[in-house]
């Protein structure tokens, strides 16, 4: 993806997972680096870079019996250069890729 992580609004993804599962893919890429500061919003600090994530529950997505659930995701670089920003991004996706194959 190019989102630009230096954008002063952030940016948003739709992504395919619940609030809970969500949380989990960034315990998983940061089990120290995590927090909640209020609902819906996570805060990732990492080596001086520091994102915040709010979540809103969108409507799923069903194919025939088939129900994903949809969340739009802000993400918001509030420190750390654009090299570190890449960086933790990148092993935010890393954890969170699902099966394939």
């Amino acid at each position: 993806m190019a989102e630009d992580v230096c954008a002063p609004g952030g940016f948003t993804r739709e992504v395919g997972a619940t609030p809970a599962e969500f949380e989990r893919g960034l315990r998983l890429a940061l089990p120290d680096g995590v927090s909640s500061p209020r609902p819906r919003v996570l805060r990732v600090e990492r080596c001086g870079v520091v994102l915040e994530v709010g979540l809103s529950t969108l409507p799923e997505r069903r194919i025939g019996l088939f129900c994903l659930p949809v969340l739009l995701a802000r993400f918001c670089f509030t420190a750390g250069d654009r090299a570190a920003r890449m960086a933790l991004l990148a092993r935010i996706d890393l954890a969170m890729q699902r099966g394939g194959g």
